[in-house]
């Protein structure tokens, strides 16, 4: 027989506690399908039974197994998604459970629902290992054409890929208006602009100023609708087109907002050169982008990066990595802004004696 004092007790070693923890593909996953069900939406504050959470449901017309619903139920509030109050039989709201409410102004929701663009691109880690091989995304072997061709042709996805987007944007502005006298900016065109959120924030710090949101001709009917009842809609106008293609020229800035990343260099570098022809001698480019080694959260940056890999083949860049993209496209980066939610602006403009 071994000798016992040779077996470690793995159960309370701290590394097989957390490896434990880093594979958990079933919480991920519970919490979309509470998600897609709108359960958050249907708990009380006062608490609700499974039952009544099942009428809910049924009301709604989701057909779902009353057994498995209450299985489902346990396993979220033992995650601490709702509080459970066995001997009440009750289900009760926590901080958790109002990030996935519909009505909550901090809802992620749509980051997690099964039908959701975000849910797709959270699939591709299946095929991590031929990625990894190959250095290619994985994203078209999975749903049969590449990311961007997937949104075009399924609005509602496209949709819920825009929603996702104007989260991560709402989340940030403030700290992105703060890290730049916007007033002395001139005349701003948002290119990828989508709802319009940041070109809205922009605008409402710079009263001199008119903005364009420059998107594709979906993105640019949701920032047409968000700005209707805007302060500033009588300052914004709205070009549809390719950021791939020509930019609309004249302004004195224009923005980046989280675009480079999504595309590989080669592509970057392109968009960089429509910029860099829109310019002139003075206008400004502004690349806002979290940077690889910088101040924001490094451990959620590499997952991002992993996931840009899977995804679309872009990439997560360090400053020297953009410095080379902007020289390769004719520009030099002129300065550089952090934030504190960890974004940095970094502030384009056409390289000594141009290319």
């Amino acid at each position: 027989m071994p000798d016992a004092r040779a077996i470690p007790d793995v159960q309370a070693d701290d590394a097989f506690v957390t490896m434990l923890a880093l594979t958990d593909t079933f919480a991920p996953w519970a919490v979309r399908v509470a998600a897609t069900l709108r359960l958050a939406d249907l708990v009380a504050p006062g608490g609700t039974s499974a039952d009544t959470i099942l009428k809910g449901l049924e009301a709604a017309g989701e057909s779902v197994h009353p057994d498995a619903l209450g299985r489902l139920l346990r396993y979220l509030a033992a995650l601490g998604v709702f509080d459970h109050d066995e001997p009440a039989g009750l289900y009760r709201p926590t901080a958790l459970s109002a990030l996935l409410r519909s009505d909550s102004p901090v809802s992620m929701r749509d980051w997690w629902r099964m039908d959701s663009a975000m849910c797709r691109l959270d699939q591709t880690p299946v095929l991590m290992l031929e990625a990894i091989r190959t250095g290619e995304p994985v994203y078209e072997r999975l749903f049969g054409q590449d990311v961007w061709a997937d949104l075009a042709a399924h609005p509602s996805l496209a949709d819920s890929f825009e929603q996702a987007m104007a989260h991560k944007t709402r989340i940030s502005l403030d700290s992105v208006i703060a890290a730049l006298d916007w007033a002395a900016r001139g005349d701003v065109v948002d290119v990828g602009g989508g709802h319009g959120l940041l070109l809205e924030a922009v605008l409402r710090v710079s009263p001199d100023a008119r903005g364009v949101v420059f998107d594709t001709p979906a993105a640019v009917a949701t920032a047409r609708a968000h700005l209707a009842g805007s302060p500033v809609a009588g300052r914004v106008s709205f070009v549809e087109g390719d950021f791939f293609a020509e930019w609309p020229a004249g302004a004195d800035t224009y923005v980046l907002m989280n675009v480079l990343h999504n595309w590989p260099d080669e592509q970057a570098v392109r968009v960089l050169r429509r910029g860099a022809g829109a310019l002139g001698a003075t206008g400004r480019l502004l690349v806002i982008e979290t940077l690889v080694g910088g101040g924001g959260d490094q451990r959620s940056l590499a997952r991002l990066d992993m996931m840009m890999l899977l995804f679309s083949g872009g990439r997560e860049r360090t400053r020297a990595e953009f410095d080379d993209l902007a020289e390769r496209a004719g520009l030099a980066v002129t300065g550089a802004h952090p934030t504190t939610f960890g974004l940095t602006i970094l502030e384009l403009g056409p390289a000594a004696g141009g290319r």
